[in-house]
């Protein structure tokens, strides 16, 4: 979906930051509908249709992370979110498995939100059709028997990355990936960004920023599968052994 063909709903209690982030995205979408907390979102989401939800994270009578909840037990077609923030507390991990697509901090920069938003809308095909412009910190490569046996233990996709297990312990930061699933006859080569690290669980989250030509389609086909909630996975089905991962 295009920016211009999208109704944004933007949520926070302050009233001068709500009337400045409506303000940038209406110049750019169809409309923009606000609320000052997350119950007050609800009631918009209950009258109007929304693609997209700018939200504050620390809100008086319903937070954020309580209307992302709310949504995924209320609402048939759910909007995307990005959440802001002027707070460091809020445990990323917990957010990109509420589907929460970007997480932002205060103060915001005009182009930075206008850029999160269009990239909640886009295709993953279109999303991740761009090489990175820096040089990945992390290498990754893992392998695996085949992707349904990779995703009983080893793997998780969600709608914007993975959640993997590795006894590799690598950064927050760019990484370079390479996963080969033998019985698919797939060998996905991309790059992205560890958003988060468990060591003491030898798990990781990767949000995914580009796929190679080859296999793009077919991981994109796997990511914007309705039934997947999360935009990155907190962890895979825990049983079994780590993925044979090698890291430099």
């Amino acid at each position: 979906m295009q920016l211009s063909e999208a109704t944004a709903l933007v949520v926070d209690d302050e009233e001068l930051i709500c009337e400045i982030m409506a303000a940038w995205l209406k110049r750019h979408t169809r409309e923009v509908l606000t609320a000052g907390n997350g119950q007050e979102a609800l009631k918009v989401l209950g009258e109007s249709h929304v693609d997209v939800i700018v939200s504050d994270v620390r809100m008086p009578i319903m937070d954020g992370i309580s209307l992302v909840r709310a949504i995924a037990a209320t609402v048939a077609e759910r909007p995307r979110v990005i959440f802001v923030t002027g707070f460091s507390d809020l445990q990323p991990r917990d957010a990109y498995n509420l589907g929460v697509e970007a997480i932002m901090e205060k103060p915001l920069e005009r182009e930075h939100l206008l850029d999160a938003v269009k990239r909640s809308l886009a295709s993953r095909n279109e999303l991740w059709g761009r090489p990175l412009e820096i040089s990945p910190e992390n290498i990754l490569e893992a392998s695996f028997a085949s992707l349904a046996d990779a995703q009983r233990d080893e793997i998780a996709f969600g709608r914007g990355g993975f959640c993997l297990r590795t006894v590799h312990k690598l950064k927050e930061a760019p990484i370079r990936f390479k996963l080969e699933f033998k019985a698919d006859n797939k060998i996905v080569s991309g790059e992205g960004i560890v958003r988060w690290v468990s060591p003491a669980e030898n798990l990781l989250g990767v949000e995914i920023l580009y796929i190679d030509d080859q296999n793009r389609g077919w991981l994109a086909d796997l990511a914007e599968n309705k039934k997947l909630e999360s935009y990155i996975p907190s962890a895979p089905n825990l049983k079994g052994n780590p993925a044979i991962a090698v890291a430099s």
